[in-house]
């Protein structure tokens, strides 16, 4: 009779035991703060340029103690409408969670700061590639040296301007100057820096435009930000003007200066 009765209180200790033990890691497990994630759901796959539904998302929890710098860089899923219609700007394979960097839009309209004017410039776009250059970004143009080229051209025109000789015929005067091709003696020089605003139509990088717009238009004509005093431009941005004004103007080539985590 006594082992029965002590097999009992046994059995009753361990049960109890059982109970509390189990209520301590419920109430643990309530302590746990969770912190709720937007992903992408797991049988949903996304290309560039694909508009985010509301469906294609499903919640991640995960531990807030484990959750370290995602918390700054992830979009949480309450905020989910606000990603709802918006383009995707990178492919996404189910269950990636959403970050906000990868959610930029196209700038409305570039900016300039007090002091700085607009100038679009013609380039050749066959001596750089416009999807790995964006606006922020520093440039030069590589124009020929003054002293070789206006040098050349002034003597030209000097030269027409003299007396005409017993060859002249004056329905020539109708024809446009003649101009030096040869360009053995031309050297170059860099002109800048300068920052662009625009390339083309696109105000943002090439990957955001291309979600955004799907199409790029005029990227051969870079818009650059030039400093005014008074009523005058910067002398850099003198120089090209009176680059583009001589009558055998070609596109420039660009030149890309470093990029650095100061790029307005």
């Amino acid at each position: 009779m006594k082992n029965w009765i002590g097999l009992l209180i046994a059995i009753s200790l361990g049960i109890a035991a059982a109970l509390l033990n189990w209520k301590y890691l419920d109430r643990k497990s309530q302590e746990i703060e969770f912190v709720s994630f937007l992903a992408v759901s797991k049988d949903v796959q996304l290309e560039v340029g694909d508009t985010f539904k509301e469906n294609d998302f499903v919640r991640l929890d995960i531990p807030r103690k484990n959750a370290g710098r995602l918390s700054d860089s992830a979009v949480l899923f309450n905020d989910r409408l606000t990603v709802v219609s918006m383009k995707a700007i990178r492919e996404y394979q189910g269950g990636e969670i959403v970050l906000r960097q990868d959610l930029k839009t196209p700038p409305p309209e570039f900016k300039l700061e007090t002091g700085e004017l607009a100038m679009w410039i013609p380039v050749n776009s066959a001596s750089f590639v416009p999807s790995l250059v964006e606006p922020g970004d520093l440039v030069s143009f590589v124009v020929p040296n003054a002293t070789t080229v206006f040098s050349d051209i002034d003597q030209q025109t000097e030269e027409q301007n003299e007396e005409p000789g017993p060859d002249y015929d004056p329905e020539l005067d109708d024809l446009p100057p003649r101009r030096s091709t040869n360009l053995e003696n031309v050297s170059t020089e860099l002109v800048g820096p300068f920052r662009i605003i625009s390339l083309g139509s696109r105000l943002g990088s090439y990957e955001v435009e291309s979600a955004a717009t799907g199409s790029h238009a005029r990227e051969n004509v870079m818009g650059i930000a030039v400093k005014q005093t008074g009523k005058l431009i910067d002398p850099q941005a003198q120089k090209l003007v009176r680059w583009m004004a001589q009558p055998n103007f070609r596109q420039a080539s660009v030149v890309l200066h470093p990029r650095t985590a100061n790029k307005k």
